[in-house]
């Protein structure tokens, strides 16, 4: 590997890089944040109201939307950071092969004593590096945010103990000035359990940088690369809100990439499941098959290293079009 190469590469892609890390990390923080000052029983409220088309365009069950680790969890669904992770990877991925023909360039830096492996290779390293950096910073924003934030405790009620019986009973109307107004987020949150979430995230971001340099690969117009590729993208969100909106629809599913983000779905495996998470398929307790982190992270990781692989193959073999 060029030394050069990757030092030319992480030069260009530093202060997007950064940029999104720092973004990734303060939006997660700020969501946790905000999940602390809504009330839980007025959430739950609001949801029930909801109840039906909730559960039809959720991954998880009602009953784990509601509490802490499931509000949190829903972070990494949230538009902000599909987008964060996505303008990284349709960046870099676009100025691997399409970007330096556009501003033409590539004929001058593959005049070198470089081979179109070693350019490839650096851009790839630097992008995958960069979806590490940005999945983490997402993590430790949560952590921090998890570790940060207090939610507000609602107060009990004074309690009788009947001396004969020895039963307490809840007096109505009364509440316990001694208890806590406030606990910590930390008391019912654990950040572990959003490790699977943090992969997925990066397994996603890994998938869509090897589609856009494949695309890059044979493209001579970056324009268009990111236009395909954010087509793309579109058309599969299209998908997977069809195929969880409308009633008989579910086989849209497969057709979709999406399917294999689930990151709340693996949080609540984290919580539920901890002994089958790590998987690929299992059975749970309730007799249910369903796929375990092996799984989501195994087929993102797939599209990404074929996407790759062709990619590779497309630059070594094409012929590189004149400057214009």
């Amino acid at each position: 590997m060029n030394l050069h190469l990757l030092s030319r590469a992480f030069r260009e892609a530093r202060l997007l890089m950064f940029g999104c890390a720092l973004t990734m990390f303060g939006f997660c923080m700020i969501r946790v944040w905000i999940v602390g000052q809504v009330d839980m029983s007025r959430f739950q409220g609001i949801l029930e109201i909801l109840r039906p088309e909730v559960e039809r365009l959720s991954s998880v069950s009602f009953e784990q939307l509601i509490t802490y680790p499931g509000r949190v969890a829903i972070t990494y669904n949230e538009p902000m950071v599909i987008i964060l992770m996505l303008v990284w990877t349709i960046a870099r991925g676009s100025a691997a092969v399409s970007g330096q023909l556009s501003i033409g360039t590539l004929e001058m830096l593959l005049a070198q004593p470089i081979s179109r492996v070693q350019w490839l290779l650096s851009n790839a390293i630097i992008t995958v590096f960069g979806v590490m950096l940005i999945a983490s910073s997402g993590w430790a924003g949560i952590y921090v945010g998890v570790e940060t934030t207090s939610v507000k405790i609602e107060k009990k009620p004074i309690t009788l103990t009947l001396p004969l019986f020895n039963i307490d009973v809840p007096l109505p109307f009364t509440t316990d000035d001694d208890s806590p107004d406030r606990a910590p987020l930390s008391d019912f949150v654990d950040v572990s359990i959003y490790v699977p979430s943090a992969l997925n995230l990066m397994g996603l971001g890994l998938f869509f940088a090897g589609v856009t340099t494949l695309m890059s690969s044979w493209d001579r117009y970056r324009w268009r690369t990111i236009g395909i590729v954010s087509g793309f993208m579109v058309i599969q969100m299209i998908l997977r809100v069809l195929s969880l909106s409308i009633e008989g629809q579910e086989w849209l599913a497969y057709f979709t990439i999406l399917t294999w983000y689930e990151p709340e779905v693996l949080a609540t495996y984290a919580v539920h499941e901890p002994d089958t998470l790590w998987t690929f398929l299992f059975e749970n307790r309730a007799g249910e098959s369903g796929y375990g982190a092996f799984a989501y992270l195994g087929w993102l990781l797939l599209g990404c290293v074929t996407s790759y692989a062709t990619a590779f193959w497309l630059f070594k073999t094409r012929d590189l079009p004149a400057p214009i």
